[in-house]
């Protein structure tokens, strides 16, 4: 089983025109991103639209994805649902299939019962890591608190050792690493953060805007680790902010496949429908900005 470890690209899934899995776009965007850089593939997350599809097209991703990465790096799989039983069995799937990573989600969702208790959500995680034997990396985002409570009772059993952190709290994260330290290694997963959060304890990136700019994300980290932060503020500046403006303020996911089209990685910037393609004045300024930084 790979560590997990450095930039771990999170891409949305190409479809083709007519909403089926584009296998050989999946390809294509394992290859881009492990060409410029990065340590691994997450699929099926929040960007890769795994939420919307039926069980037979998940599979299929995901056997694409595990198959032609080919042991090169990890494939993290993220396992999105509202469901202890169904997020389980997801698990077992990735596993069975050969991924080395799980993506756990916070059960809460839009149509969840949620907040749920602090021993709800410990209960929920465990029973993810107790039933395979890959990584299992909580996932606490923006919408979806993950308690300090619940991660140290993972960590200090042993449940977990990563966790993608994108929950908007700079005293959150500073608390997790004053008290786990190495014990807890956490991915910064906030695109619009990243840099403020690696400066705070992330060692990691785990974002959809590191499937955009791969090396970017690749350099950046290189740059904090370094402790060249002047240069790291200087390269953020300069594109991923620019990028953040760009992809986030709506049809966050189309925009990806919209820039990942342009750029020639995958054919088409299809939707899982319910969503839609974004307006055309956000493709007009995509389209700009990747002749800004030279994608394009």
């Amino acid at each position: 089983m790979k560590e997990l470890r450095g930039v771990i690209a999170l891409p949305p899934t190409p479809l083709t025109e007519e909403r089926n899995i584009d296998r050989e776009g999946i390809r294509s965007i394992i290859d881009f991103e492990m060409e410029n850089g990065c340590y691994g593939v997450c699929i099926l997350a929040a960007a890769g639209e795994g939420y919307l599809m039926a069980d037979k097209d998940w599979k299929t991703t995901l056997k694409t994805a595990v198959d032609h990465m080919n042991g090169r790096g990890p494939i993290m799989v993220g396992c999105a649902t509202m469901s202890t039983r169904r997020a389980v069995e997801l698990a077992k799937t990735a596993e069975e299939f050969g991924a080395e990573a799980i993506l756990a989600f916070n059960p809460q969702g839009p149509m969840g019962r949620g907040p749920y208790t602090v021993d709800e959500l410990y209960e929920h995680f465990k029973a993810m890591a107790d039933a395979v034997e890959i990584h299992v990396a909580p996932y606490a985002r923006g919408e979806d608190l993950i308690p300090f409570e619940v991660m140290k009772r993972l960590v200090d059993e042993e449940k977990v050792r990563y966790m993608k952190y994108a929950w908007r709290s700079c005293d959150l994260l500073q608390e997790l690493d004053k008290a786990l330290g190495d014990r807890l290694f956490k991915f910064c997963g906030a695109d619009t953060l990243t840099l403020r959060y690696l400066l705070l304890g992330c060692k990691g990136i785990t974002t959809s805007t590191a499937s955009i700019l791969p090396r970017e994300s690749v350099e950046l980290l290189s740059l904090v680790e370094q402790g060249r932060i002047e240069e790291a503020r200087k390269h953020w500046y300069l594109k991923f902010l620019p990028w953040n403006d760009a992809a986030f303020y709506e049809n966050w996911q189309w925009a990806h496949k919209y820039a990942l089209k342009l750029m020639g990685i995958i054919k088409s910037d299809a939707v899982m429908m319910p969503q839609a393609r974004g307006a055309d004045y956000q493709a007009e300024e995509i389209k700009a900005l990747l002749k800004h930084l030279g994608k394009i």
